[in-house]
């Protein structure tokens, strides 16, 4: 987990030195300022143009409506423009030819009473390395995320999604069960997931009266609020990048529909942080200043379902809500849209927009934070229907800053029904339609406007570990236990390699696996590759294993691993089609860690005397990309020899040269950036994109 820089601690103590009032006039509601756009921890290219978009109203507190006569923008404090117009409440800047660096954007609104309120603060970097285009909604104007377990992330997670919540690991039941006893392991791995990508991450949740800890029942209220702001301390020192937080989870409880608190704890925090007190909900305006405090650059959310097929619901959330918006305290509106609010309602989208209008006239943000859909009843052409009639009324409406889905695998999702991809990776109706409709939109620049990733036909994703532990799942069986950690200084392949140490080793290999889904098919050969080392002399095998039903195992090989770095391969050939088959290295039974870089699985049967059968990605692999010192160029067909040239964007040959069959051409003297190869065979030209890092 990366620490504070000392850029961004300066910016803390001046935001917390110059800090908005908390309190409204007399008789006026201070406007909102909501920046939407970029996100913390978002990533630019130098010299790119940043577009800062940002959501400010006055209305949604107790007082009359007013308006809002101007927002002005500040760059590390400095004001950089002002402007009047807006589009449906955002007020737009383009900050020209950014150059490289860590910056804090903020916001100043200023209403027709002269009243001010600055925003938050959003943290973003700008460096040499190009965007990368993550997820469906790359360039289309808002995020679109989902959630996460663990720190062990599928390999097609940044291909769909570009932001990220927690499923159950930053709840404060999870963190601190037992007082004073804090577990951030998956917590951390989580949140580095976001960090290191660059992506969208929501803290879920600070205050929810479900899995919290138990021994918070019995504390006096003194206590009790010293251990929650312990537990706010802690989050702050952990996490700098956090764009948004579910500062109160699930508070509803006078208009739901079985009139029964949303989460039956809430009374525990109710009493526990000062009461109803005079404004009704004195023990919220506590929890939301001392979030102020100590989340100056996120944005604060309050959130919950039963709203969009329940009105009043919404209303008794803007009654919360307006008493924050009095005193500057609140910056979005959570809904979580659940199967059992929404799918209800996929016939009645002028009905679903109305509540969508109902909850931006909080003045603040709407944010859909907890989406799923499985159809009314549930089918997978139902759920293609309710994508098709619902999701777009979410996302096109201005008030909306962004999606979250709760979960995308389905047979891994809390709901049945509503995964819109399978296990082995084939999409269900609702993810092909979904991919559509995003691909359909008008590109509006952000977020991760960037290259694409030439892919080439490496089953493995992320073998480098250049993306963390993304496409990687560690499993421990038979109360094993491990510890994995991606590290630069193993002197393997590239900068990065990853450590897998067990703690408790278990009985037998298989206790502890690392895995990654490659699904195989009959009659087809496969090579796979890697590097291994090992902190002492020990054996590891590698396997491609039905992930289920028989697990039945279509190759094992047991290697023999030194201290020194090496270099294994293996071919096999399926006699089955498996969907599942998922390549595991069986790291249990011995104590000592194990370091694995570079890890390839390729099918190999393609007939080598037939070169016009062969296509771009089976004939010619260039690997890694992105590359750090150096990358290489090959071909399957061992009789090739080819020519190649790499060229910088604007089309400067700055290497050349050929090959047989293989070369690793060295780049150590060459910025970080974006570059073109063209190989040259025979008959036969490819070109590829390629990112130095």
């Amino acid at each position: 987990m990366k620490q504070f820089s000392t850029f961004l601690a300066l910016m803390l103590l001046v935001l917390i030195s110059t800090s908005n009032s908390l309190t409204a006039s007399a008789s006026n509601t201070l406007p909102s300022a909501v920046i939407t756009a970029p996100h913390s921890n978002a990533y630019f290219q130098a010299g790119a143009d940043v577009t800062i978009n940002v959501y400010s109203t006055d209305f949604g507190g107790t007082f009359e409506d007013g308006t809002v006569e101007k927002v002005e923008f500040f760059i590390d404090g400095e004001l950089v423009n002002e402007t009047s117009e807006h589009n449906n409440h955002t007020y737009s800047y383009i900050l020209t030819n950014v150059q490289e660096g860590e910056y804090r954007i903020t916001a100043r609104a200023t209403d027709n009473a002269g009243d001010t309120f600055t925003s938050s603060g959003v943290l973003f970097t700008v460096g040499q390395e190009p965007v990368i285009s993550l997820g469906m909604s790359a360039g289309k104007g808002k995020y679109l995320g989902n959630i996460l377990a663990s720190q062990n992330v599928r390999s097609d997670y940044l291909e769909y999604w570009n932001g990220v919540t927690a499923e159950n690991a930053h709840k404060w039941g999870s963190i601190e069960g037992t007082r004073d006893q804090m577990n951030w392991w998956q917590a951390d791995g989580i949140y580095n997931v976001a960090e290191d990508n660059h992506l969208m991450f929501r803290y879920h949740a600070i205050a929810w009266g479900s899995q919290y800890p138990r021994w918070i029942e019995n504390l006096e209220p003194a206590e009790f609020q010293a251990e929650i702001e312990e537990y706010m301390a802690a989050i702050a020192d952990r996490y700098p990048y956090m764009d948004q937080i579910d500062v109160l989870n699930e508070n509803m409880h006078l208009n739901t529909w079985n009139d029964q608190e949303h989460a039956a704890g809430t009374p525990y925090f109710r009493e526990g942080l000062g009461g109803a007190g005079e404004t009704g909900y004195d023990w919220v305006i506590w929890l939301f200043q001392k979030a102020r405090h100590y989340f100056p650059n996120s944005k604060l959310v309050m959130n919950d379902f039963e709203l969009e097929n329940n009105p009043d619901g919404i209303y008794e959330m803007l009654d919360v809500v307006e008493i924050l918006r009095d005193r500057g305290l609140i910056d979005g509106f959570g809904t979580q849209a659940h199967t059992f609010n929404v799918d209800v309602m996929w016939d009645q989208t002028e009905t679903l927009k109305e509540r969508i209008d109902l909850m931006a006239s909080s003045g603040v943000p709407v944010y859909v934070t907890e989406l799923d859909l499985t159809g009314q009843p549930a089918s997978e052409a139902n759920q293609l229907r309710s994508y098709k009639n619902v999701f777009p009324v979410f996302w096109e409406h201005p008030a909306v800053g962004g999606i979250t889905l709760w979960g995308y695998v389905e047979g891994s999702t809390w709901k049945e029904g509503s995964g819109i991809i399978n296990q082995n990776g084939t999409k269900r109706s609702a993810l092909v339609w979904l991919e559509e409709y995003m691909e359909s939109l008008p590109d509006a620049g952000y977020p991760f406007q960037g290259i694409e990733i030439e892919e080439d036909s490496n089953m493995v994703s992320n073998g480098e570990f250049d993306l963390n532990t993304t496409g990687w799942n560690m499993q421990n069986n038979a109360e094993a236990s491990s510890n994995i950690e991606v590290v630069n200084d193993a002197a393997m392949s590239g900068n990065n390699a990853l450590r897998i140490c067990p703690e408790n080793a278990g009985t037998n290999h298989w206790h502890i696996q690392l895995r990654q889904l490659t699904p195989i098919s009959t009659a087809k050969k496969y090579s796979i590759s890697f590097m291994a080392k090992a902190a002492e002399d020990r054996t590891m095998s590698v396997a491609v294993q039905e992930d289920g039903d028989s697990y039945t195992t279509h190759m094992e090989e047991e290697v023999s691993l030194t201290t020194e770095p090496q270099e294994f391969s293996f071919e096999f050939t399926s006699s089955v089609d498996d969907p599942i088959a998922t390549l595991k290295f069986y790291i249990g039974n011995n104590p000592n860690c194990v370091f694995i870089d570079n890890v390839e699985m390729y099918e190999t049967d393609a007939e080598q005397s037939d070169v016009d059968e062969i296509s771009k990605q089976d004939r010619f692999k260039v690997y890694p990309n992105p590359f750090k010192n150096n990358f290489t160029v090959s071909s399957n067909l061992a009789t090739d020899n080819g020519k190649y040239q790499l060229m910088n964007s604007s089309g400067q040959v700055l290497r050349k040269g050929v090959f047989n069959h293989q070369k690793t051409i060295e780049t150590t003297d060459l910025n970080n950036g974006f570059y073109i190869l063209q190989i040259e065979s025979g008959l036969q030209t490819e070109s590829f994109k390629l990112i130095k890092k």
